[in-house]
């Protein structure tokens, strides 16, 4: 079961252009429930955008550790998340130093010889490491988010590289063995969960999250583009599957399988879903585009720019869920690095109000020291917040005023599973 990339592309424009043929056009999917958005904002003045990368980019230069990571389990306070040792720290100092790399890679910066040593000491930390990262016990499967952005970062330096690169083969096998982990890591009931509630097993029973899952399909898709890698073929199917079983006709996902009996709850409705909806649109668009029209993936950014109240109310809040609407405030930047990510399937008259809009919330957020972060994770909170930012502020800029890499469907021949 093969579909070519080109393929893909071909039905992505079609969304763009359905009267191409002349024929009449098509209506285009819609969601039930409309949205109010907000008025159209001017772009972020080019220094803006310099200042906030170049501080970002030295907080980053200046904390990373001496063997190339970020971060640390420091910073312990009286309520923390369930973190079991050794495995949940490894997996949140993984996970971050991957985003660290994703944001340097992607930021205007990437070609400085300081910033390019950082990335390849942070790569070699990782290759070394991820070999060891495992389940935590019995309840957490934390470490299926390390693998994905591990695949993230590998997917992206490799973009960059010549495939007969020594480097490049280096950081294929990297991301070979992440595939392989969330291949095993897939849950029983279809998709990705980070948490197993009803015993052990091999492969875990976790409950699975409609966030985790488009997540793992995005990093797939990723490491396909640059790699040539692709999941199992039943698990890909399985998931994707799960993913779409989980979209509700108001266009919100619901936040796991569980919630799918109780979508009127505040974390399933578009106050709690705010952050999670590009990222599973995203997901199924790149995979299906026929599944998601463009119409539903603007009003999904639409939303998230006209109700992001709701999100900046949980920020910096120390207790998971402890906000309006079950909103946690590590939700915040990973809405934007999708949302970054999705700027590269608007519509040519679209892009500058999307791309104004995220950039805006974004630099107006950066920190004294540099660094943006969204929920007290140890010491982990300002590196997993900083790459995010910087990849998704990048993204921006390339749109307003950067040279926009080629959209991502037209530079490869990757093959569904």
């Amino acid at each position: 079961m093969s579909r070519p990339l080109t393929t893909i592309f071909l039905a992505t424009l079609c969304l763009h252009f359905p009267a191409a043929q002349g024929g009449p056009v098509p209506e285009e999917k819609t969601d039930v429930i409309p949205i109010a958005k907000i008025p159209d904002i001017p772009p972020a003045k080019p220094g803006q955008f310099d200042r906030a990368f170049r501080r970002g980019v030295d907080f980053l230069l200046k904390t990373q550790n001496k063997d190339g990571s970020w971060g640390d389990h420091t910073r312990t306070k009286g309520l923390n998340i369930t973190c079991p040792y050794p495995d949940g720290p490894r997996t949140f100092k993984t996970a971050s130093t991957a985003l660290c790399i994703a944001g340097l890679n992607a930021s205007p910066l990437h070609h400085e010889p300081a910033v390019q040593e950082a990335m390849t000491r942070a790569e070699n930390y990782l290759i070394r490491t991820m070999p060891h990262l495992k389940r935590s016990d019995a309840l957490c499967v934390y470490n299926a988010w390390a693998h994905a952005y591990v695949l993230d970062a590998m997917s992206m330096r490799a973009a960059r590289l010549a495939p007969d690169n020594p480097r490049y083969r280096e950081l294929k096998e990297c991301a070979r063995s992440q595939v392989k982990k969330l291949n095993e890591l897939a849950s029983t009931m279809g998709g990705w969960g980070y948490l197993t509630y009803s015993g052990f097993s091999k492969r875990p029973a976790a409950q699975p999250t409609s966030f985790l899952t488009g997540t793992v399909l995005i990093s797939a898709w990723l490491a396909g583009k640059s790699f040539g890698l692709s999941l199992d073929d039943k698990i890909f199917t399985r998931s994707l599957k799960f993913l779409k079983s989980q979209r509700t006709p108001a266009g919100t996902y619901v936040y796991s399988l569980s919630h799918s009996f109780y979508p009127g709850r505040p974390i399933n409705r578009h106050t709690g879903s705010l952050a999670r909806t590009p990222a599973c649109d995203y997901a199924i668009r790149l995979w299906e585009p026929e599944d998601i029209s463009l119409r539903q993936l603007v009003d999904g950014l639409d939303r998230l720019w006209s109700r992001r109240g709701w999100l900046t109310m949980a920020l910096h809040k120390p207790i998971p869920h402890e906000s309006f609407a079950q909103n946690s405030g590590y939700f915040f930047y990973y809405g934007y690095y999708y949302s970054g990510m999705c700027l590269d399937m608007l519509a040519p008259n679209q892009v500058k109000r999307h791309a104004s809009l995220l950039a805006d919330d974004i630099l107006t957020r950066q920190g004294t020291d540099g660094a943006w972060w969204d929920y007290p994770l140890y010491n982990y909170h300002k590196f997993y917040g900083t790459g995010y930012a910087l990849y998704a502020l990048s993204r921006a800029w390339d749109k307003l005023y950067g040279q926009p890499e080629p959209f991502p469907s037209s530079i490869s021949t990757l093959s569904r599973p």
